[in-house]
């Protein structure tokens, strides 16, 4: 997607380059491959480079200094021919600032239909409008004005949707919201346990850190003071920073370092109060080597109290500290004297992905060099914040897969148990022979040899469809793609696990292609699964191996025997089939489908020209061999005759009707009045393992995932991967 920005100044003007990092940093989440920035000093040039943009770009953003910003206004809406009309908001806003009537009448008029980004007094406001297939972005350069007219108009334009009403700046303030009281935290045993084995790891490596002590530090100092040898390794300097000029980002930072710097330990750290915006109220930690700091923002959800966040926040910083010991790969920003920060981003989210699908958004090559560039932490939204650097912007490296080479998770593991697990190599091999997303025919058994397996421990990124992504993150957004983020979080901890097993089981390094993942994952995903999936990678072990782990979405009222859906090579002792009744009280446990004479013809010689149909359509299709799974005349079917064939119940559903939303292997069958037939599906996926939704029930009834788990999957157990 082709992108452009232009910048016009007057001749000889220069334009501070402040006001090009404001820009740079409210935009960057939008940046793409194909972008290009010209800068122009006359509107006879910048109308010449213009015409040649509308040929080719979707979006085009025109960025104009203060001096000429009325008048290249007043000239563009001549130029593209889009009538004038006077802004009521705007109207409001001028008439109170006793302008003379040339620069009222500049300032007021607008675009009719266009998105108006008022300033707060009104001048120098900026615009979009759409002309035919383009968008085009008009914003001043002049101090706060590029903030309002960026920060607070086009930047939640293009998230949202809609333009909000500007509204007076309120900058992050200098002091903590609220004054906090001494007092001791309620820490949560997970908390404790990501400290312990921080502490841990820390006593392995004989690495010591030194925490700024700043106000929120005590925090530190009440779950240290629960662990054993906790004051070996981390001791506390003053807090002596004054935060003068520093945004809260390389404030923290340099806290961080001053920790370091004030004492002999190996690595300094910070926790910042809680600081506020209009949007949220967020914290800042650190932590820092002698060259350079790791900084990770984090967020209040609505409902946390301020005791709840700083407990939740001292957790991740002893993850972080965790993470930065051990050398894995840390979601944050990475801010250096001496070396440009590498941005890693997190998925792009909806909002922002239709934006792109139909914007496209500048900068980088010619004013980069002055950008840093703040990560999004667990899929929140978080403002971008400007530094020093020597270099252009990241490419994201986690792309959405192409929605028809891909399958959902159950649906994949479903696919791969009858046509085998698709290997790097396989893929080379059949490059010439296989289409896009298809999977090679070669069944891979379960594996016996678990140091194999288990050798290398839990991964720290894993390789969906191509691309790399942190292992928390990526098994989040396999999961957010069929389920619901409100579920049950022990339901989510228990799919979170039958997810990492499997991954596990293929034994293909942590790779997985054809796999559809959500562009995003939601807090509550990300944080119902950190406790299984975070310090340690917890699998579902059967004879010290992974696990075959099938997931359906609902079962028919029992789970399916593994032979019976997937044939005799698939078989397990732990997947032998268990009651799930409270799946029959679902919606659409039970749908019917109806299918003319001519489409049941025409689907099964499309599968195999070579099956003879008699004259009597009623004979057609005949069950012969089904358990008893919705009830003692229905349930999964083994086998079924399609006209002078037998064949299984998963091949007629999966490949004779393919196409044809049957969404179960468990179903029968009616010939009507009208020679039609009715296929009823009873329970919704292959059946076999867990029952999602039986999940969802048992957790809602108290038990805990590895309740679950051992349900759903008798005679296995849980066993762990270390970091």
């Amino acid at each position: 997607m082709d992108m452009r920005l232009f910048l016009l100044k007057r001749e000889g003007e220069s334009v501070p380059t402040r006001l090009k990092i404001k820009v740079i940093s409210n935009l960057n989440s939008f940046a793409d491959n194909d972008i290009s920035f010209e800068e122009f000093s006359s509107l006879k040039d910048m109308f010449g480079g213009l015409s040649g943009a509308l040929k080719s770009s979707e979006f085009i953003v025109i960025a104009v200094t203060a001096g000429i910003y009325n008048k290249t206004k007043l000239k563009l809406m001549s130029a593209l021919s889009l009538k004038a009309e006077e802004n009521k908001e705007l109207a409001e806003k001028l008439s109170k600032l006793g302008l003379e009537e040339e620069k009222y009448a500049q300032n007021v008029k607008m675009p009719e239909k266009a998105v108006v980004f008022p300033t707060e007094d009104g001048t120098l406001s900026g615009f979009l409008v759409k002309k035919g297939k383009q968008q085009i972005a008009l914003i001043p350069l002049a101090e706060d004005y590029t903030d309002y007219a960026v920060k607070r108009g086009l930047v939640p334009y293009l998230t949202s949707g809609s333009a909000p009403k500007a509204v007076p700046a309120k900058p992050e303030k200098s002091e903590p919201e609220k004054e906090k009281k001494p007092q001791k935290i309620a820490f949560t045993q997970n908390e404790k346990e990501v400290a312990l084995r921080t502490l841990n790891i820390l006593k392995e490596n004989d690495v010591t850190i030194s925490v700024n002590g700043n106000a929120n530090s005590n925090a530190l100092k009440d779950l240290g003071d629960e662990l054993d040898g906790f004051y070996d390794y981390f001791s506390f300097t003053p807090h002596i920073e004054d935060r003068g000029d520093y945004n809260v980002t390389d404030y923290t930072a340099q806290m961080a370092r001053s920790a370091k710097g004030l004492s002999k330990a190996d690595l300094g750290a910070c926790i910042s109060d809680i600081f506020s915006t209009e949007e949220c109220d967020f914290i800042c930690i650190s932590v820092a080597t002698d060259k350079s700091a790791l900084v990770r923002k984090l967020y209040k959800d609505e409902m946390e109290t301020d005791e709840q966040f700083i407990a939740g926040a001292t957790e991740e910083l002893f993850a972080l500290i965790s993470e930065k010991v051990n050398g894995s790969g840390s979601v944050g920003i990475e801010i250096s004297q001496d070396e440009a920060p590498e941005e890693e981003k997190e998925p792009i989210s909806k909002g922002k992905k239709i934006a792109l699908a139909v914007l496209a958004v500048i900068l980088v090559a010619a004013i980069a060099a002055c950008a840093l560039y703040f990560v999004k932490f667990k899929g929140k939204k978080e403002e971008q914040t400007t530094a020093p650097t020597t270099t252009a912007v990241a490419e994201t490296t986690t792309k959405a897969p192409e929605k028809h080479q891909t399958m959902t998770f159950s649906e994949l593991v479903r696919y791969e148990a009858v046509n085998g697990i698709q290997t790097n190599d396989d893929k080379q091999e059949d490059a010439e022979t296989t289409t896009a997303g298809a999977i090679d025919n070669t069944a891979q058994p379960e594996q016996d040899d678990a140091s194999a397996q288990t050798k290398d421990g839990r991964p720290v990124q894993i390789t969906i469809n191509g691309n790399k992504v942190e292992t928390v993150e990526g098994i989040a957004r396999i999961i957010e793609a069929e389920m619901d983020k409100s579920t049950e979080p022990e339901a989510l901890k228990a799919q979170a696990i039958v997810v990492y097993t499997y991954l596990k089981y293929r034994n293909t390094d942590w790779s997985i292609d054809n796999l559809t993942i959500a562009e995003a994952y939601s807090q509550e995903v990300y944080d119902a699964i950190y406790p299984v999936l975070g310090g340690t990678g917890r699998y579902i072990a059967y004879n010290d191996a992974a696990a075959f782990t099938p997931v359906t979405r609902m079962s028919a009222g029992m789970t399916a025997v593994s032979e019976h859906i997937f044939g005799a090579e698939m078989a397990r002792e732990y997947l032998n089939g268990v009651d799930s009744a409270s799946d029959r009280e679902e919606d659409k446990y039970q749908v019917d489908h109806r299918f003319t004479a001519d489409e049941i013809r025409t689907a099964i010689t499309k599968y195999d020209d070579g099956i003879t149909l008699g004259d009597n359509s009623a004979e057609w299709l005949e069950i012969k061999q089904h358990d008893t799974a919705a009830n003692a005349n229905v349930g999964y079917v083994q086998t079924i005759r399609v006209g002078d064939k037998e064949l299984s119940g998963y091949v007629f559903i999966y490949e004779v009707m393919k196409g044809s939303d049957l969404n179960s292997t468990a179903f029968n069958i009616t010939v009507n009045e009208d020679g039609s037939f009715t296929i009823t599906t009873f329970g919704e996926g292959c059946g076999v393992g867990l029952s999602q939704s039986g999940a969802i029930k048992m957790a809602k009834d108290g038990k805990t995932f590895d309740q679950i788990l051992a349900y759903y999957y008798p005679g296995t157990s849980i066993a762990e991967d270390a970091v």
